[in-house]
């Protein structure tokens, strides 16, 4: 059957919302706390742990994903995400925390890693000449699903309890990823090219100098925003003093600028470059972070603040891709992305430590100065490119 690259479109940004949910996991954590008596430090572990996985999927599986092609990697990703869910609905039911780590990290872990790279290598092959924008729309779709999480989440718990709210949402995106798996399809140009060029080595890849620093650039501007979307409505609440209801709209509308910032900012790496467009929201956001303790006493300020952060959180994801894909080319982009995407594993671990090593506010001066190191990491980066007569 003929696809429709319009069609190819909509079906990775279905899956994509479906597994944009982990995002909205700051809204499970006091429900969690109130019902099975966890600490709140410890269901954040798995937060971390899905993340973590994602990433160690996307990296030594990205390779194998698009051995198999995009429908059977959905499929794969359907089924892990599907049973991690419905484990932890079992996890909630027996009240097993390490049963909840194994099914909501580690397997829906898995699930969530093949679920978000095989639309991405997928969706920028129909779109060659407009990479940044087709790898925004896609990845956007990741951060509007924790919008749609968000006001999902709650009402479900309500009416169905803790367990019942996890079983429901495994069946309903299982089946939005199933739908989106079975149309999903390479080009027929770029299927036949792709059994002909050599892949790298893992080891040629990590020790590549250009690699680490596109590492480095991913891991630091990840750090403060992952700190921020984990603990979105306990912050929302315990810093700026938002009820229930303001937090809900809070992590609903970090979800929708994280959405946002990943396509306006791809939009833009199109016309200015890669280098220059992470330059700028790099920059940005360290001064957003060092500006917060100041004004996390004014609910609208730290907000603002907040949102910007989130967008340019969310933009180091969406230009990756084509960041990669015109170091190491056509060929090689998937396979290196997915190495790339280790640092978001890392993070997610760092990011939520580094934020709980004190509970003052001030502790957002620390990822400023993340993010200053990052900048230098940028220039680095450069003169790299410099060398290799790449353009910055």
């Amino acid at each position: 059957m003929k696809k429709n690259k319009y069609l190819i479109v909509l079906a990775g940004m279905i899956m994509q919302l479906s597994i944009g949910s982990i995002y909205a996991y700051s809204k499970w954590i006091e429900p969690l706390s109130k019902v099975l008596n966890w600490d709140a430090h410890d269901t954040k572990i798995g937060f971390s742990l899905a993340i973590c996985f994602l990433g160690l999927t996307a990296a030594f599986m990205g390779k194998f994903a698009q051995k198999v092609g995009p429908t059977k990697a959905g499929l794969l990703a359907t089924l892990f995400l599907t049973i991690g869910l419905l484990g932890s609905a079992l996890a909630v039911n027996i009240g097993s925390i390490y049963l909840f780590y194994l099914t909501f990290g580690v397997l829906q872990g898995i699930g969530l890693g093949f679920g978000y790279v095989v639309p991405v290598y997928t969706v920028v092959k129909w779109f060659p000449d407009k990479p940044g924008l087709a790898s925004g729309i896609i990845i956007m779709s990741f951060a509007l699903g924790s919008l749609l999480a968000s006001f999902l989440i709650s009402p479900l718990i309500a009416s169905m309890g803790l367990s019942g709210a996890f079983a429901t949402l495994g069946i309903g995106y299982g089946i939005c990823m199933l739908l989106s798996a079975l149309y999903l399809a390479n080009p027929v140009n770029v299927v036949t090219t792709q059994l002909t060029h050599v892949d790298l080595t893992p080891k040629e890849i990590i020790t590549d100098k250009r690699f680490m620093a596109l590492w480095l650039l991913l891991f630091l501007n990840v750090c403060g925003g992952i700190a921020i979307i984990s603990k979105a409505a306990i912050l929302g609440v315990e810093v700026v003093g938002m009820s229930a209801t303001q937090a809900t709209m809070f992590v609903a509308i970090v979800g929708l600028f994280n959405g946002i910032g990943r396509l306006f900012w791809s939009s833009i790496s199109d016309k200015i470059g890669c280098w220059t467009t992470f330059m700028l929201f790099m920059g940005i956001n360290g001064i957003c972070f060092a500006l917060i303790p100041s004004f996390s006493t004014n609910s609208i300020s730290f907000q603002i603040l907040t949102y910007i952060i989130i967008a340019g959180y969310g933009a180091g994801f969406a230009t990756m891709p084509s960041f990669v894909k015109s170091i190491f080319g056509t060929e090689n982009y998937g396979q290196v992305f997915g190495y790339i995407l280790t640092a978001w594993s890392a993070a997610a671990f760092v990011g939520p430590l580094l934020l709980g090593l004190s509970t003052e506010i001030t502790i957002f001066y620390l990822f400023s100065i993340l993010l200053i190191v990052a900048l230098t990491v940028g220039f680095w980066l450069k003169g790299l490119l410099a060398k290799t007569l790449i353009p910055a």
